[in-house]
């Protein structure tokens, strides 16, 4: 030994006997206490609850995966191939992809099995001496299979989630990704989620017609109204609750009754009046909700009348729902249209929108005299000034997603996306 017993007289001196005597005990002691400390330090807790775009990891035995979450999100064997700043040519030149929702006229009659199709139009946005300037350019063909009683794509937002242009079945509650082929000259949809309405214990599909992404996290919502019966009365109050999926995949749901009542109040629209809203986006550079209703009434809710009270304004909502502040837009009015999506101008910190105003015209009573047709514009979202001429599509058509995008992009080999 190398202290004996008569030299522990001190504190100092004993210490060092018992740390020589037990030195494995302790060292493995510490080893434990040190891997302990990981597992529970700030570093490690922020990697698994998503500091990075919600992304917590996976640990394998040769350490923490950061990209196998995002690679397999939805199941998929590939990682996403779509950027929003891949979308900017130029200072002020953009691409963008429109998406529509055809409602009943989705079905693709001349088909054997039920097949359903939507829209998908790439085109430009250029910015010119402070005026924004729209060109369409060749549309594309999106096909599915998956339908709820009979309908199926009818696809009411695009948005790019970690590298993943997404769209959404307001009728299935699916959650599709859009994909490329080789040659990046034709899309296709392929199902990654189907969500259920309300607090999930449904087997409804959710109507979804917004998404946006705030924290790293996918914010998914319906149309902020209850759903009535042809007397007014209320049947279920499922479209008032939203889905929130994070970076693997985990879907939780929250009731936003509350905070879709705050943007009610805020346009005199409480109950018995309501609103329909379509398009929500959360802005990181304004740090509020914007919140663009494609109808707005003081008055019940009326199938009828519904048609023709399309809103102009739009809400700004503290990020606690606390606040509201209204902006009148700048635009003729004409009760038959309504905001349907809208998506922020890159490099503009998120004060000018580029948005679709959507018109359904006699379409209560049936395909036969229904009428579609939808019209874009841009706007700066503090003033209400618009920024371009209102543009009609030339075919008649209802889109109810835009995101920016170049919907032209190769996918990478698969190789490199295992």
């Amino acid at each position: 030994m190398a202290y004996p017993k008569a030299s522990t007289s001190t504190l100092v001196s004993k210490m060092q006997y018992v740390c020589r005597q037990n030195g494995r005990a302790l060292i493995a002691t510490l080893v434990f206490f040190a891997f302990v400390g990981v597992l529970a330090s700030d570093a490690l807790h922020d990697l698994r609850q998503g500091t990075a775009g919600g992304l917590r990891g996976i640990i394998t035995p040769k350490g923490i995966n950061h990209a196998a979450s995002l690679q397999h999100w939805g199941g998929a064997v590939h990682n996403g191939y779509f950027k929003v700043q891949d979308s900017v040519m130029g200072p002020m030149r953009f691409n963008f992809a429109a998406v529509t929702d055809l409602d009943e006229l989705s079905r693709v009659e001349w088909e054997k099995k039920p097949t359903f199709r939507s829209v998908l139009v790439p085109g430009t946005l250029t910015a010119t001496q402070g005026r924004y300037h729209i060109k369409f350019e060749n549309a594309r063909e999106l096909l599915t299979l998956h339908n709820e009683a009979g309908r199926g794509a009818e696809f009411s937002e695009l948005t790019v989630y970690n590298d993943r242009l997404l769209t959404f079945d307001d009728r299935t509650g699916d959650v599709f990704e859009l994909l490329n082929n080789a040659e990046a000259t034709k899309s296709f949809v392929v199902p990654r989620f189907v969500i259920t309405e309300g607090n999930g214990d449904t087997d409804k599909g959710m109507k979804w017609e917004w998404s946006t992404v705030k924290n790293g996290e996918l914010y998914m919502g319906s149309m902020g109204k209850e759903y009535t019966r042809p007397d007014g009365t209320i049947q279920n109050r499922n479209n008032l609750w939203i889905g929130i999926l994070n970076a693997e995949g985990e879907l939780r749901r929250e009731d936003w009754t509350d905070q879709y009542n705050v943007v009610r109040k805020a346009l005199k629209a409480l109950s018995p009046g309501y609103l329909i809203i379509e398009a929500v986006n959360w802005s990181d550079h304004l740090q509020k909700w914007v919140f663009l209703p494609r109808r707005i009434s003081e008055t019940a809710y009326d199938e009828n009348e519904d048609e023709r009270r399309g809103g102009r304004q739009l809400v700004l909502v503290s990020p606690d729902f606390s606040s509201t502040q209204v902006v009148d837009i700048n635009l003729q009015k004409d009760p038959l249209k309504g905001f349907s999506t809208f998506a922020f101008v890159p490099n503009t910190n998120d004060r000018h929108a580029f948005a679709i105003r959507s018109v359904e015209e006699d379409c209560v009573g049936g395909l036969e005299t229904c009428k579609q047709r939808s019209y874009f514009i841009v706007f700066d979202v503090l003033s209400g000034e618009t920024l371009s001429e209102e543009v009609k599509y030339p075919e008649d058509l209802k889109f109810e997603g835009l995101e920016f995008v170049n919907i032209y992009t190769k996918p990478p080999p698969f190789s490199n996306m295992t």
